[in-house]
């Protein structure tokens, strides 16, 4: 039988949950992005970009997922095609700092993009 010690529940219970955003193309990704497309490993940025899992939008909560999607749909759809479909999906992982760090600054990004409407990938937002 196994015995969990205090240390090890309170390890197991320090979960966080952030949100990233996979991208339905009706065809092939660009050829920069083939390798991830095949694997479907292929996710939104926070610069909107089409990028592999290292690249994707790490998002603090589904609410603000859901509105960046919605917002980058046109765009996207104009670049890839009418039938793009952007869809939200969540992570778990262990709490880390660096985890932490990287779905702020992702999400203040987002932020702003949505704020000013700025969703083109070559401007600062």
């Amino acid at each position: 039988m196994l015995q969990l010690t205090a240390i090890d529940m309170i390890k197991a219970s320090r979960q966080i949950t952030y949100y990233g955003i996979k991208p339905q193309l009706p065809k092939v990704a660009p050829i920069s992005l083939f390798a991830q497309d095949q694997k479907d490993e292929l996710f939104l940025g926070p610069h909107v970009r089409l990028c592999g899992f290292s690249g994707m939008a790490h998002i603090e909560s589904a609410t603000l997922a859901h509105q960046y999607a919605e917002a980058c749909t046109p765009s996207l759809q104009r670049r890839y095609g009418n039938e793009t479909k952007l869809e939200v999906v969540s992570w778990e992982s262990a709490e880390d700092k660096k985890l932490a760090s990287r779905i702020q600054k992702d999400s203040e990004i987002i932020r702003k993009r949505l704020v000013a409407g700025n969703f083109t990938p070559n401007k600062a937002p």
